[in-house]
Formats: structure tokens, C-alpha cells, sequence
């Protein structure tokens, strides 16, 4: 997988994921291929954004699509199959944190950004050398709830309806830890302006 996939997230729940639902229930496995499919790219981005580490993020997103599939009989579709599928990887990119805490002391600069289009995503093309080294130092010494809801908010252009389902959260919880996530930015990176 390419680091930091840059296509946004787009939240559509329609009769595709019903059946695909459906079929995975029954056992399907091309309907797990499908699913691998067309979800792939964003779940790696949201792994990727909240461990910041390519192998782990590759670990995060293999083992949520495992999840995906045991547990699908326990989706309710009470929410959409998208934002599901990011709770279960967010969650799983959250415990992998606490567990290999050790993992966050890795320096960034030994991240290079590998954006294949750059005009796709305006924000990384903006950035280069050691300013996206400090943009990445700050974002990762955010607290991990805070970086979890700053990456869903800010990189995948969700709601905080959506996301206070994706990390478990009221939507007013939310909103605080954006705020306090881009105050705790904006200090970081004030010399910036």
C-alpha cells in the first residue's frame, strides 16, 4: 500500500453496502474481496493518520477488515457500513498505541511523503521537507483520542456526528477534543503564521 493515500472520504451508505451486508452475513467471500476493495485506501488512511507508521498501519487495517468479517453479524445498521468499518479501525489503531507505546518515540523524519499525485490533495503538496516533519511531530504528540478525532475531522472531512460514532464518543466530546487538538496545534506550529 502507498503511504498516506490522499483521496477523501466520501460517507455513502446505500443499497450496495445493504447487500454487501447481507452477503457477507451468508459468508460470501467475494463479498470480502468487495469489501477489501472498495474500502481499502480510507481504512489504511485512518490507520495510517492515527499510528503514523506504515507496517502497523498495514496491521491495523488487516486486522479491522478480519474483524469486519466475524463480527458483521453483530453490525446492527444502526449507522452506515463506512462508519462502522472506522470505528473498528480507529479503536484498533487506538489499542495498538497503548500497546506499543514505544512505537510513538520513532522520529517522523523518517516518514517521506510518497503523494503520487501531489494536486490532489492540496494540503500535502503544500507541505514539504521540514515543515511536513513538524506538522507530523505535532499531530503525533497530540493525545491519542485527540489525534484520532483531529485525523477524521481534519484529513477525512468527517462530522462530528460521524465521528463521535466512529471513536465512541458523544458529538459534544467530539467537537472538545477537536478544539483542544487545534489549540494544542496552533501553539506548536505558531511560529508558522
Amino acid at each position: 500500500m502507498s503511504k498516506e493515500p490522499t483521496d477523501r472520504a466520501v460517507s455513502a451508505p446505500g443499497r450496495d453496502d445493504q447487500e454487501l451486508v447481507r452477503r457477507l452475513r451468508a459468508g460470501d467471500e467475494r463479498a470480502f474481496e468487495e469489501l477489501v476493495e472498495t474500502y481499502r485506501e480510507r481504512v489504511y488512511r485512518v490507520a495510517w493518520r492515527v499510528v503514523r507508521d506504515d507496517e502497523v498501519a498495514e496491521d491495523v487495517a488487516q486486522e479491522a477488515f478480519i474483524r469486519v468479517f466475524r463480527h458483521v453479524g453483530r453490525f446492527q445498521e444502526r449507522s452506515s457500513l463506512y462508519t462502522w468499518i472506522y470505528r473498528i479501525t480507529v479503536n484498533i489503531a487506538l489499542n495498538r498505541l497503548r500497546r506499543d507505546r514505544f512505537r510513538n518515540m520513532v522520529p517522523m523524519g523518517d516518514l517521506q511523503w510518497e503523494d503520487k499525485s501531489p494536486h490532489s490533495d492540496p494540503s500535502h503538496a503544500a507541505m514539504s521537507g521540514e515543515l511536513a516533519e513538524r506538522v507530523d511531530a505535532a499531530v503525533k504528540a497530540l493525545p491519542d483520542k485527540q489525534r484520532a478525532v483531529f485525523t477524521l475531522r481534519f484529513f477525512e472531512g468527517l462530522s462530528h456526528k460521524e465521528i463521535a460514532k466512529v471513536v465512541g464518543c458523544s458529538e459534544g466530546t467530539s467537537k472538545a477534543n477537536y478544539f483542544h487538538a487545534v489549540r494544542k496545534l496552533r501553539k506548536a506550529l505558531g511560529d508558522l503564521r
